[in-house]
């Protein structure tokens, strides 16, 4: 997206060529009004680019013909003007840069090369007296046609200096691109990581909140939402034990269960401490019983592994949003029944 308003934006220079071909060329070199002709015809090609550009037509060949044209009516003005003997060649090396912004860099120096082609030919031509020089230029500039080592020597020096600054230009381009492409995936990675629990690499608190306002704005469009608060049991044990680190690796260890039994749609995530809360899209009581059940059973496992002996189990509470509901009362609802299923012993579901 944004290469194409970059695209949209640097094409406008056409319609800038354009005019001044029309209006201003002719006033400075009169014998040129009798070729305004082609600069309309440039200029309703250049409408037609515009047009591709905001459709997105024509992928990374339309930049590159659209160059192909820009280079050959440069060409044109200045076989027309005088091809050695005008600062006109100077749009050769604009029209490179403006090349550059909008295609690869590979492609910009590949155009900037069918340039310094063309404008070479011409001067070979004129050299040779095949092409008339300077035309529609002054009088005393028709008379200083150049020689062979003159011609040699400009085609030489455009060549050099449009490949070369074209290929500069080109490389800075590329690593400012790739300078932005970095910078936005590291501002997306530091995005995601203040959403993310450090310990468990679970969703924090913050993004649970806000992903259940969302979800509760969602219930007037007919899409229900399931909350499930899982508290462990007997957790405290584990850290006064056998140490927190050990805790830690079995709160990894829950993580770990959770981001299994879930779907790619819900969002599990750690409320704090031995806390942990997964928001079920589009899901009902019964799908929300049936997920529930399978959270309680994962952790169940995982414990297991960790101590066959005396597990660490989970207490869940399942809330089902209501019209109305706020957060505050969806969570706390999900916690009430959590605080439920550990009264009657734990390793269970209630809600």
């Amino acid at each position: 997206m944004n290469s194409n308003r970059l695209a949209f934006g640097t094409a406008w220079v056409r319609f800038l060529l354009a005019a001044c071909g029309i209006w201003l060329v002719p006033l400075v070199y009169p014998p040129m009004a009798a070729h305004r002709w082609v600069f309309i015809a440039y200029a309703a090609v250049a409408i037609v680019e515009q047009f591709l550009i905001w459709r997105d037509i024509g992928g990374p060949w339309r930049p590159f013909l659209g160059g192909i044209l820009d280079m050959a009516l440069l060409t044109f003005i200045v076989q027309r003007i005088g091809s050695s003997r005008t600062v006109i060649v100077a749009l050769y090396f604009v029209a490179g840069i403006v090349n550059s912004l909008v295609v690869t860099p590979r492609m910009g120096v590949v155009l900037s090369g069918i340039g310094s082609a063309m404008y070479t030919a011409v001067v070979i031509m004129e050299v040779r007296g095949e092409l008339p020089f300077a035309p529609d230029g002054p009088m005393w500039l028709q008379s200083r046609r150049p020689g062979a080592i003159d011609g040699f020597l400009q085609a030489l020096m455009v060549t050099v200096l449009l490949m070369f600054g074209t290929a500069i230009v080109a490389t800075l381009v590329r690593r400012i691109n790739q300078r932005e492409t970095e910078l936005v995936v590291t501002n997306e990675r530091l995005a995601e990581l203040s959403r993310q629990d450090p310990l468990t690499k679970l969703w924090n608190r913050r993004h649970i909140l806000s992903h259940i306002e969302q979800g509760l704005a969602w219930l007037n469009r007919g899409r229900p939402m399931a909350i499930v608060m899982i508290d462990l049991d007997q957790f405290k044990r584990v850290n006064d034990s056998r140490g927190h680190l050990q805790g830690d690796r079995l709160l990894q260890s829950v993580a770990e269960a959770l981001r299994r039994s879930t779907r790619e749609v819900d969002v599990a995530g750690r409320y704090g401490g031995d806390e942990f809360v997964v928001v079920l899209a589009d899901t009902n009581q019964d799908e929300g019983r049936a997920a529930g059940n399978r959270f309680v059973a994962a952790i169940r496992e995982a414990g297991m592994k960790y101590d066959p002996t005396n597990p660490v189990t989970a207490s869940a509470g399942l809330s089902i949003a209501r019209p109305g509901d706020t957060v505050a009362t969806v969570l706390k609802r999900a916690d009430d029944f959590a605080y439920s299923a550990k009264s009657k012993g734990g390793n269970r579901l209630c809600g």
